[in-house]
Order: C-alpha cells, then structure tokens, then sequence
C-alpha cells in the first residue's frame, strides 16, 4: 500500500465524519421554540399556552415552527419584520400549488400585512385574522388574545414585564431581537 493511497482514505472518512457532525447538529436543532423557551413560556402564561395548543398548534406546529401553509411564528426565522415576498411557507418543503394560487392576487411587493415591530402589532393582527378560518377569526375574547401573544412572545425570547404583555405596555415592546 502506497502513501497516497491511504492519505485518500483518511481525507475520505474526515469528510464522512464531518458530514456526520453536521447531520447530527441538524437532528437536534428543532425549527421553531426552543425547550427552554417553551418551558419558560408555560410557567409564565399557563392560559396562553393551554390557548396555544388549542387555538395555534395545529397549524401552526407544537413549536411554532410553522406546518404545510402556515408560518413559523415562534424561533429563528419567525415574526418578521416584514413577511417574506415569496410563495411559500416558512418551510419550503411544504409549499403547495393552492399556496401559489392564492398569492396570485397580491401586487408584487406588496406587503401581505403590516410590520411587526412591537407586540401591539402582533396582537392587531392575530386578534383580527386568527384563528382560521376567516368565519372565526377575530372571535377569542381580549384577554384570550393577549395570553396567546404573551405565550409566543415569551417562548420567542422576547424579555416580558412581569406584569405580562397587555394593552397598557404592548407598544413599547420590541419583538425584533
């Protein structure tokens, strides 16, 4: 066996075992709310997470990581600024042709929504177009509402007055992190 032989077989298993690394270090980092985010959030708004599961998670996933046609709203990635200009979810792998057809009608460049800035404009928007479909959105009650925003937020790592998250505070806090 000749030297350059075995100097490829080594190359070839470092790029195996860092491709392992890699593949492993994706395995565990789930999209959406982190464990300790969740867990934080729970402990903070028991109402908001019991509303949550009930109300958000089936579309929009245990961990606010986004399912099928709805977005993430909960981690890396999620709450936007802006929303994103293209035809898909927040995870492309779920973009379906309905998806595409429905974007149709939206001006190139046109924003499907306002900013979301601080936690009022968040909870303008979820208190008025959510839950689905349109014939129930907007039928939470205020405070249901307010629990919801001040679940995600928190699990989001948005930093929540201890007072929680309502009407009185909620355009001073930035949820752009």
């Amino acid at each position: 066996m000749s030297h350059g032989s075995g100097q490829k077989g080594l190359r070839g298993s470092g790029v195996i075992g860092a491709l392992t690394v890699v593949l492993a270090a994706c395995a565990v980092t789930p999209l959406g709310a982190t464990e300790s985010g969740i867990a934080q959030a729970r402990a903070k708004t028991p109402p908001g997470a019991d509303l949550f599961d009930r109300q958000c998670a089936s579309c929009h996933g245990k961990r606010g990581e986004g399912l099928t046609n709805a977005p993430a709203i909960i981690g890396p990635g999620a709450l936007p600024k802006y929303p994103r200009d293209d035809t898909s979810s927040s995870n492309p792998t779920f973009s379906t042709n309905a998806q595409v057809q429905q974007d149709t009608t939206r001006v190139p460049g046109q924003s499907k929504r306002g900013a979301f800035v601080t936690a009022q404009d968040l909870y303008d928007y979820v208190s008025t177009r959510m839950p689905l479909p349109k014939s129930v959105a907007g039928t939470l009650k205020p405070e249901e509402y307010w629990a919801i925003v001040n679940y995600m937020l928190i699990a989001h790592g948005v930093p929540a007055p201890s007072e929680g998250i309502s009407d009185a505070n909620a355009k001073t806090i930035n949820i752009q992190r």
